[in-house]
């Protein structure tokens, strides 16, 4: 009689981490994609907060916009994190925001001018997302150059 066999052999064994290696090999490029489309919703989710704490600070001020993004830390922004892009290489602060804010412009600005966008890199030149003075968020693919 034969004894029941205990065990893999190594074959068995590097086929099943050869299949291993190939499944991950095969989902690395998708979840990379993944996390940095990720990224541009929170990023977007961050302008927008921004935006709306602009509008906030206008209405306190007879409707013009504050002189830079950390004026409106701690009184408009509760959280310091909001100034942060997830996709930048860069901590972003209050003091040092990850986005680009055009002063000057108020609540009767032209309702298409673009008030923050996305600094140069921090979506790997994939585009950039721009808040526009009435408050709408959108993303502009690199191929549309700077946000007008």
């Amino acid at each position: 009689m034969m004894a029941a066999r205990r065990g893999f052999t190594l074959v068995e064994l590097l086929i099943v981490v050869t299949m291993f290696v190939i499944t991950f090999c095969a989902l690395t490029p998708f979840v990379n994609r993944m996390r940095e489309r990720a990224d541009v919703i929170k990023c977007s989710e961050n302008v927008r907060l921004l935006s709306l704490a602009l509008h906030m600070y206008a209405a306190d001020h007879d409707d013009a916009f504050p002189p830079d993004l950390g004026s409106l830390y701690p009184g408009y922004v509760k959280e310091e994190q909001i100034f942060d892009c997830p996709a930048s290489k860069f901590i972003g602060t209050a003091a040092g925001s990850d986005y680009e804010y055009i002063s000057g412009l108020s609540e009767s600005s032209m309702l298409a001018d673009v008030i923050i966008y996305d600094r140069d890199g921090n979506h790997n030149d994939l585009g950039r997302n721009v808040v526009r003075v009435n408050g709408s968020v959108e993303w502009v693919h690199s191929a549309d150059g700077k946000p007008r």
